[in-house]
């Protein structure tokens, strides 16, 4: 007994109802960040003493440095999120040369943000060796930076995720000394979230 103005509503729900989830999909379908280095705040000693660690074949004492950097980071997500402290790690052939830290920030929805990343590297006489063969004669590195950032998506009630970062990380070893903003000359990355 179904009468055509009732299978009118039905259909015009049906529709509503599907666009409604397609509008939803598309407004919280994750999209992944892209993000660029504006920044190395990095010391006229740091410079020195990473450069001689590099490119010093008698190398033989272990030697810490740090550096703070700032990274523009591009939300494309139309959603906001909180992001707690970070930890990231960037390694040559598996040897950790670097443990980064980012700050906690804000992260509005579709919008640029900086990051304030602070970087220790501890270069020992074995690790001097293996940079010194990989980095002579092209003064070009690539390192894995891997991590994990706890976010918690306000515009969702307050979920929490996991965003991992699995990123191949090109560096340019002369621009340390020439103009350490463009050390980073080009990266691919991967991203995941998990709950």
């Amino acid at each position: 007994s179904c009468t055509r103005r009732r299978i009118l509503c039905c259909g015009s729900c049906l529709t509503c109802s599907l666009g409604l989830v397609a509008v939803l999909l598309l407004l919280l379908w994750p999209r992944y960040p892209t993000w660029d280095v504006k920044e190395m705040i990095i010391s006229p000693e740091t410079v020195d003493g990473l450069l001689s660690s590099f490119t010093n074949p008698n190398f033989n004492s272990s030697k810490t440095f740090t550096m703070d950097t700032h990274v523009q980071i591009n939300n494309s997500n139309f959603v906001d999120a909180l992001m707690s402290e970070a930890h990231f790690t960037a390694e040559y052939d598996s040897h950790v040369v670097a443990e980064v830290t980012v700050e906690p920030m804000s992260v509005p929805g579709r919008s640029d943000v900086i990051a304030v990343a602070h970087a220790r590297t501890t270069i020992t006489p074995e690790l001097s060796k293996i940079l010194f063969a990989a980095v002579i004669p092209s003064f070009h590195l690539r390192v894995k930076v891997t991590g994990m950032a706890p976010v918690k998506v306000t515009s969702l009630l307050g979920l929490k995720v996991q965003a991992k970062l699995n990123c191949w990380v090109d560096v340019d070893v002369l621009a340390l000394a020439q103009n350490p903003n463009e050390m980073v000359v080009g990266h691919e990355c991967t991203y995941a979230i998990g709950i």
